[in-house]
């Protein structure tokens, strides 16, 4: 795509550019396009569908464009820079936001596949998925500040660093609160598999921070467990397969003693501290239909840096970490029966 475009900053000012090469794929509200001769700087073009409530969502973010990053600079969200118009009918096509590249951020589910976790993250323990973890939550906590939700917080709107970084894309879809007026802009859409309980019937209706908490805790532990999302497997009485959302509302959450069938490379339950299954609890069975219950990022961060800090050295494998509260190394129990070692890095 070659299209001529005014990026129109949040003072005014209008500068002139050109769309280049796609990034990735066409995503459901839209699609990701470099800039030429800016290779800090992408652009998210709206399908028209999407573009109704465009100007009023953008009108809120660019009022508000600093201080989304982290102590060492880094972005922790992709905040638009400026409204993107057609050069020649003015038309409001989208936004330019940082550019997240390769090898500095990496699109979380890719790290989810062993092949590329081993070639991207080569040595890396499962101190590294808590700090991710962490990160995250902490991410979450700032979102909520600003009066914001994220609502489709999932795999697919986070990138990672190598230093266990995080920082959140697609923010025009998040539900956005007017500074002025105090009113929301709701968030339109959030994957099923990541959406709380009370809202899989509306996905639409305005959302609370508690919305985020659930889908928080679950992604805690899809971090933790390297992928594998609580609510996967499937019932031993069924044939399958069994779409993560049937068992959310069914309540089968295999890190809380549900009966599923899993994988075997699918990471135990006891293989996570007693500090992280407790708040698991809290979260995904007494905040199933109690929002309150479930804990907010400050509390997942805190026991995520407590976990992180209990972590005892494997006597085998030098890339074996766990637990301190564990009688063994549950990766090298993993690999003991038949499953592909999560951390391989040679015998100490």
């Amino acid at each position: 795509m070659s299209l001529d475009v005014w990026l129109i900053a949040p003072d005014g000012r209008r500068s002139a550019a050109t769309l280049g090469a796609p990034v990735g794929s066409a995503g459901s509200q839209g699609r990701v396009f470099g800039l030429r001769d800016r290779p800090d700087t992408v652009v998210k073009v709206l399908h028209r569908a999407d573009r109704v409530h465009l100007a009023d969502r953008l009108r809120i973010m660019l009022a508000d464009p600093a201080g989304w990053a982290g102590g060492s600079g880094q972005p922790l969200v992709a905040w638009p820079s400026a409204a993107v118009h057609r050069r020649d009918d003015g038309r409001l096509l989208g936004y330019a936001a940082p550019r997240l590249a390769h090898p500095r951020f990496v699109p979380l589910p890719s790290l989810f596949n062993p092949a590329v976790r081993a070639r991207m993250l080569p040595g890396a323990t499962w101190s590294w998925w808590l700090t991710v973890a962490e990160e995250l939550a902490r991410v979450v906590h700032v979102v909520h500040q600003r009066g914001h939700v994220v609502g489709d917080l999932a795999p697919a709107n986070v990138f990672v660093s190598a230093s266990g970084g995080v920082c959140l894309i697609d923010a025009d879809g998040w539900q956005l609160r007017d500074p002025v007026t105090g009113v929301d802009l709701t968030c339109p859409f959030s994957r099923p598999e990541y959406t709380a309980p009370e809202h899989l019937a509306g996905p639409s209706r305005s959302r609370e921070p508690a919305s985020d908490h659930w889908a928080l805790a679950v992604l805690v532990a899809q971090l933790t467990c390297l992928g594998f999302h609580p609510f996967g497997g499937v019932p031993r009485e069924t044939a399958g397969p069994v779409e993560e959302v049937d068992n959310v509302r069914l309540r089968r959450c295999r890190l809380l003693g549900a009966d599923v069938r899993v994988p075997a490379a699918a990471v135990p339950p006891e293989a996570l501290p007693a500090v992280l299954r407790r708040r698991l609890g809290d979260a995904l069975d007494a905040g199933y239909a109690a929002p309150a219950a479930r804990p907010g990022p400050q509390s997942w961060a805190a026991a995520l840096a407590y976990a992180r800090d209990s972590l005892a050295p494997c006597p085998a494998v030098a890339t074996h970490v766990y637990p301190r509260e564990a009688r063994n190394c549950p990766w090298c129990r993993m690999a003991e029966a038949g499953a592909p070692d999560p951390f391989p890095g040679g015998q100490r």
